[in-house]
């Protein structure tokens, strides 16, 4: 045998690892997310790094519906067949193998970062899947370069992979379908009616758990929780979170569709654990230098019976933590601003945070967030239909009647409907005493007239005199950033700080066009800026406000203003990280005169 043999043998067992680790991680997800049911997926034990169990049930995890790991099925199948021929002769297949090792290890990386950097941690099977595909991208060069394929066995190749993608995507579907509806059971969709700031002491409660250190602790409720839900309940949803945190943000969403589902019967607690040694011994490093005392006023509206709303006001508004602003969000929620004051000059408040930090300390608990359901660990990236699991189990469900309604609770998350063929392409929307018109989708230019409508390839490096002329050609103007505020966060916009802006004040309605939290399959948004580009308008019809409006965050930066002085760019584009493309991205940086492949508009016009 010689060595390009040997390569190439060797290549095409791990191949079939790969196909191994393709169906095994199909299965974990599908059985965690659809299926209602928390499983160990063998070879990958948690650590303070290692959960494949947030990693494969994340956001991330799928593509147009698929999970990922689905996918790699039909390309390792194909791999495998390039390699058999390539081991038989057909020298050409190597040349296709090289081709399919760029792809997939590019990939990789993408997912490497998206794991290490979107939720801090890490799945070893993804990354034996990562071994394979670099693999795929050397070996076959063992022998020499390959001549290249001809367009007939490309084409040939292709038709085998759409096939087993076609075999691959349905075969998931069908099990996916099969146990998420295997128990018949029928779920309420009726959100339950939930006292979010109950007065009285938290419930006295403890439960045994096993830290992520391995150890065996006591988890004790204390009288000056924050609680919510049924005080009388055996069952509790514990939460140690920093409010400067951003996974605590997205995973406060997940624990809310719980309190909404579960209110009535389960206890949820929230307790603080801010990411900075000033007020948490607990922590070595300075990672949020606003924790401290956003904790603190969270503890002082709970003092005035108003901490949940603080909790969700203050989260939506995350990206402005300063004492001003944290006082702003106390009164807008009912707290009386004196009390709250002499509340904040106290040591009382900073002495609840310092226990709810020490607790968390002695739990071993390193960072944010960390949820205990009845002494159960849940970290960054869990879902509510992970947890969900564990509290109808906990609740009295058998295990199959669990699953179900797991499953039923994933079924409640809005799905967007399609753009209908006549949408307009403009909006007449009314918003406090102002009422106006605004542009549908984002600006397309025809003949230098601004055109609104579905499926038009969006303006972009446009400058905001050339966005305003294209405006004016087509008998409308561009929007105000009050006018453009309101509607992506539909509600009418202040100015807080009497500054003249409006997108750098306190949110008075929705972080994002579609809701408070961030959806990355909602909008264009959090792409690469070397892979990606803007899409056409409406490719994204979840990323719509209440009143019909689309694409307003991510995609193309849109110019807004009524003058030089007060041009400004809002929304962030497709390349904005994370969850930044909202409806408070303000992009001053730049004069009305900028424009990159970033830069786009939409027209409004007076109401009629």
């Amino acid at each position: 045998m010689n060595r390009k043999t040997a390569a190439l043998g060797l290549l095409l067992v791990l191949l079939a690892v790969g196909v191994f680790a393709g169906g095994l991680m199909t299965w974990h997800h599908d059985v965690q997310l659809y299926g209602g049911q928390q499983v160990e997926l063998v070879g990958c034990q948690e650590s303070t790094l290692v959960s494949c169990d947030v990693v494969n049930t994340s956001a991330w995890s799928e593509l147009l519906g698929v999970p990922i790991a689905t996918l790699g099925i039909p390309f390792y199948l194909t791999m495998m067949a390039l390699a058999l021929l390539a081991i038989r002769g057909r020298d050409e297949a190597r040349a296709l193998l090289i081709a399919g090792g760029v792809f997939a290890t590019g990939y990789s990386v993408f997912l490497a970062y998206i794991s290490l950097h979107e939720l801090n941690y890490v799945c070893l099977w993804c990354m034996r899947m990562y071994a394979i595909n670099l693999s795929l991208l050397l070996l076959p060069w063992v022998g020499g370069r390959p001549p290249k394929p001809s367009f007939d066995f490309m084409g040939g190749l292709a038709g085998v992979y759409a096939a087993l993608l076609i075999v691959s995507v349905g075969g998931e579907h069908a099990y996916r379908s099969s146990i998420s509806h295997s128990s018949g059971v029928a779920v309420s969709s009726t959100a339950v009616k939930l006292d979010r700031d109950p007065t009285g002491p938290a419930p006295a409660l403890s439960f045994q758990v096993t830290t992520e250190d391995g150890n065996a602790r006591t988890l004790t409720l204390e009288p000056d929780d924050a609680w919510a839900g049924n005080k009388d309940a055996q069952v509790a949803v514990v939460m140690f979170a920093d409010l400067e945190c951003p996974f605590c943000k997205r995973t406060s969403a997940e624990v809310g569709r719980l309190m909404q589902t579960y209110g009535d019967r389960v206890l949820f607690v929230f307790k603080h654990f801010p990411m900075d040694p000033t007020c948490n011994a607990g922590v070595k490093n300075k990672l949020h230098r606003s924790a401290c005392v956003a904790a603190r006023a969270a503890v002082c509206a709970q003092r005035q019976g108003r901490f949940w709303a603080f909790h969700d006001l203050a989260y939506k508004n995350q990206h402005q933590l300063g004492d001003d602003a944290l006082r702003a969000y106390a009164v807008e929620v009912g707290v009386n601003g004196e009390q709250f004051d002499t509340c904040m000059r106290s040591t009382e408040a900073d002495a609840v945070v310092k226990g709810d930090a020490a607790a968390g300390a002695q739990l071993d608990i390193h960072g944010t967030p960390r949820i205990f359901i009845n002494g159960k660990l849940y970290r960054s990236g869990s879902t509510a239909e992970v947890m969900a699991t564990d509290l109808e189990t906990a609740l009295g469900a058998s295990a199959a009647d669990a699953a179900a309604h797991a499953a039923a609770l994933r079924e409640k998350v809005d799905s967007a409907p399609p753009i209908p063929a006549d949408v307009p392409a403009q909006r007449s929307v009314k918003f406090g005493d102002k009422a106006f018109q605004i542009d549908t989708f984002e600006a397309a230019v025809h003949d230098g007239k601004a055109v609104s409508g579905k499926h038009e390839i969006p303006a972009f490096d446009v400058s905001w005199a050339e966005a305003k002329s294209a405006c004016e050609a087509s008998g409308k103007r561009l929007c105000t950033e009050a006018e453009w505020v309101s509607v992506c966060q539909n509600a009418a916009a202040v100015d807080d700080n009497h500054n003249g802006e409006l997108a750098d004040d306190m949110i008075e309605g929705t972080a994002y066009p579609y809701g408070d939290y961030h959806d990355p399959q909602r909008c264009w948004d959090g792409k690469s800026s070397d892979a990606f580009r803007p899409v056409y308008t409406g490719e994204m019809p979840g990323c719509v406000t209440p009143t019909g409006v689309y694409d307003m965050t991510g995609n193309v930066e849109e110019w807004v203003g009524d003058s030089t002085a007060t041009a400004v760019l809002l929304g962030g584009a497709w390349d904005t990280s994370e969850d930044h493309a909202r409806c408070y991205r303000r992009n001053d940086s730049f004069g009305a005169g900028y424009s990159s492949v970033r830069t786009g508009f939409r027209c409004c016009a007076s109401a009629p």
